[in-house]
């Protein structure tokens, strides 16, 4: 199977035009052209910087938790293509994918439009899901953004129930703006009239967010606001918490591990709040239910448990504090590794200085095969740069995971879901 969806990957990459454009015009074109398909199904639209994913999957897992049929589309994939679409608990098949790519293509070849305009990679995956979406009719499709927002692929979608802004950092500068406000200019643009929309909130960022939300018309919310977390009782297993507000108060459990998921949870407990009035079978128990039995592999995810091995694809400085937070909480000051890998596009400096504050020894490497990466040479002087005690280089990440594992010592790998993937690829081969 694995191999069917390595082909439908390569073709898509041979259809598509090269790098990252933003803009709808293309797609919105190619779903004119192909009959609208993103009008025949109700989403949920969830953008933001750090948080989407996780959040994403419990809305998802909660929707089928209340007896609801589902779909959940995110980006980007850690071990293959397969992942990109879930419908009802499976991957939607090979077979579905090809199919909507048939379509695309004839689309494409028999429109003058796209001989100077082809769409991008992730405008065709986007094309491609929501075509398999339209023709499985799910009651309902989680859609995490890619990068963006406003000229997100995503964003071509209609009718959305529910306008979901998970914690907003500075990412991707190049294409959303220099500093914090542009980048959440770019996020808050998604609201649409009429539709509630929830915001994590913080960061000096409420004000933006209600301006934006009274110009577009929608129905502006805070989670920071309006909901508390308390008593977070957080370990290698999962996170339980308080949750106070929308009147009433609840205890949650999510499989997630990290400090940072008890919020993620609780974000999407208050979304699915918000989602029941479209959704009556959602309940709180169905949505504590859901909730608890998420699944969002590569996001704290403990691999092994002697010695203890976890990976972890935050990328940006803002998810790296909430992993230094959560290593230095569940690590209780002993000390561990980390094998490490970036994508030279990323604020690397920033994302470093956040380790400073544990007890870890950098294993430095990169990821194979990926011109975006820091050679493993190049992460070792980012690190020392930064006053991080650094091993290596390794340019294979498995040689760096051994060192980093010698003796029994616990493991984390981070930096980049590219090395995730690589990693969960190569210990599934074992």
């Amino acid at each position: 199977m694995r191999e069917d969806y390595d082909s439908i990957e390569k073709k898509l990459s041979q259809m598509a035009s090269p790098g990252i454009r933003p803009g709808l015009a293309r797609l919105a074109r190619l779903l004119r052209e192909a009959g609208m398909p993103q009008e025949k199904f109700t989403a949920v639209h969830i953008v933001g910087t750090n948080g989407k994913g996780s959040a994403a999957a419990a809305i998802y897992s909660a929707l089928r938790a209340s007896g609801y049929s589902a779909a959940l589309y995110t980006s980007p994939h850690l071990v293959d293509f397969s992942e990109r679409l879930m419908i009802d608990g499976e991957c939607a098949p090979a077979q579905s994918w090809l199919a909507a790519i048939d379509e695309i293509e004839r689309v494409i070849e028999k429109n003058p439009f796209f001989e100077d305009n082809r769409p991008t990679y992730f405008e065709l995956v986007t094309a491609a899901a929501i075509l398999i979406i339209a023709r499985e009719r799910p009651e309902a499709a989680v859609f995490e953004a890619g990068m963006g927002g406003r000229l997100d692929a995503s964003n071509i979608l209609k009718d959305v129930a529910l306008s979901l802004i998970t914690p907003i950092g500075l990412d991707h500068t190049e294409y959303l703006g220099e500093s914090l406000e542009e980048v959440a200019a770019e996020k808050f643009a998604v609201m649409r009239r009429g539709v509630p929309a929830l915001f994590f909130g913080g960061e000096g960022l409420n004000r933006q967010f209600r301006e934006a939300a009274a110009r577009q018309g929608a129905e502006a919310h805070i989670f920071s606001e309006e909901y508390r977390i308390s008593n977070r009782r957080s370990s290698l297993k999962g996170n339980r918490f308080t949750l106070t507000g929308g009147g009433e108060v609840r205890e949650y459990f999510t499989p997630l591990a990290g400090t940072f998921q008890a919020e993620n949870a609780a974000l999407a407990a208050a979304a699915l709040k918000l989602l029941s009035r479209r959704f009556p079978r959602i309940t709180e128990e169905s949505a504590a239910r859901g909730i608890a039995a998420a699944e969002w592999p590569g996001r704290m995810e403990l691999l092994r448990d002697d010695p203890p091995l976890l990976l972890d694809g935050g990328h940006n400085p803002h998810a790296m504090r909430r992993l230094a937070e959560t290593m230095e909480e569940i690590s209780e000051g002993r000390p561990f590794n980390i094998v490490l890998a970036m994508m030279r596009d990323k604020d690397i400096e920033t994302a470093l200085g956040c380790l400073r504050r544990l007890n870890a020894v950098i294993f430095c490497t990169e990821v194979p095969g990926s011109e975006r990466s820091l050679s493993a040479e190049e992460m070792k002087g980012a690190a020392e740069r930064a006053g991080l005690t650094a091993r290596g280089p390794y340019r294979e990440p498995e040689r760096a995971l051994a060192k980093a594992s010698a003796g029994g010592v616990p493991a984390i790998c981070c930096g980049s879901l590219f090395l995730v993937g690589y990693m969960k690829r190569k210990l599934n081969e074992l």
